[in-house]
């Protein structure tokens, strides 16, 4: 039988038809060109209502600009779009995202925290164009220019170092010249992961560890740990869905989230043409997050 919930609960309104039987899904990680990803919000927004999805977040690293713009043309298409947010903290000397949902972006303790970690990102990134262009490549500061109104993030730099034919794709200009002991590295500086949590949390949002895999890729173990740690420390959730995930590690994270009774969350962490194949809703072609977590998301904001 179809459901409805249109009429009873504003936050459960939209459905997809899949082959005659109604079935949802949504993307709870997405970017725009507000951070690093490619399209505008508003485009954003159109193409998750072209693939028919019922939901989905905006979740720009570290800022939170594209999100008026995301939400009026959510509401002018009716596509529920979710408020959020991409934090970087640094555990261990790994790198850690934290995503923030449902947030209240026009908290003035929010914005004032948002705005911090905007400008300190920006600053490392054009410390990274001057060693890179110090260390003899043909890049610039000018270069960044066409990317006015947007956060300068590394996604940004390595399209000019492709343009310039150093790198083939984004994951090698990272590898090659922005990580740990190559010509463009520069150490983050970030909020810990208790002062992410803390600043998502003022907000009114729920806090996930995002890709988990991702967090010490040399020690998958280890990244678990940090995982844990962060849990322990007071995280709503994690991705337990994510385009990189095998069938291992959607296992270990849906354990992971069982075993401390945490919220389940997941997305394509789509950044348009910055990631070559990686689509919006389906990740490389199997990701599917189910409409079930945000119904219980909603459950526990409503509870809480």
């Amino acid at each position: 039988m179809r459901k409805s919930y249109k009429k009873r609960d504003r936050y459960l309104q939209m459905e997809t038809e899949r082959d005659g039987v109604y079935v949802r899904f949504c993307d709870l990680h997405t970017h725009t060109n507000a951070s690093d990803g490619s399209m505008t919000p508003s485009e954003l927004v159109d193409y998750a209502k072209e693939k028919g999805l019922a939901a989905i977040a905006v979740t720009d690293h570290d800022t939170v600009d594209g999100l008026d713009e995301a939400m009026t043309r959510g509401r002018a298409v009716d596509q529920w779009v979710i408020p959020g947010i991409e934090i970087s903290t640094v555990v261990d000397g790994c790198d850690v995202h934290i995503v923030g949902l449902f947030v209240d972006y026009h908290n003035s303790s929010f914005m004032a925290a948002v705005s911090k970690m905007t400008e300190t990102r920006e600053e490392r990134n054009l410390q990274m164009i001057e060693r890179l262009a110090a260390a003899g490549y043909k890049i610039k500061q000018s270069d960044m220019d066409q990317y006015n109104g947007s956060v300068i993030t590394r996604a940004h730099i390595g399209a000019a170092l492709i343009e310039q034919g150093y790198a083939k794709d984004l994951r090698e200009a990272l590898i090659k010249y922005m990580s740990k002991g190559t010509p463009g590295y520069v150490a983050r500086v970030t909020p810990s992961a208790k002062e992410c949590l803390a600043i998502i949390h003022n907000a009114g949002g729920l806090a996930f560890v995002a890709h988990i895999n991702r967090i010490d890729q040399n020690n998958p173990d280890h990244g678990m740990a940090i995982c844990r740690r962060i849990l322990g420390e007071g995280a709503d959730g994690l991705e337990t869905r994510y385009s990189e995930y095998d069938d291992k590690w959607r296992l270990r994270t849906e354990e992971l989230a069982a075993q401390f009774g945490v919220l389940r969350s997941g997305g394509s962490d789509f950044h348009g043409v910055y990631k070559k194949g990686l689509d919006l809703a389906t990740g490389y072609g199997d990701l599917e997050v189910p409409y079930s977590f945000l119904e219980e998301m909603v459950a526990h904001i409503r509870n809480r």
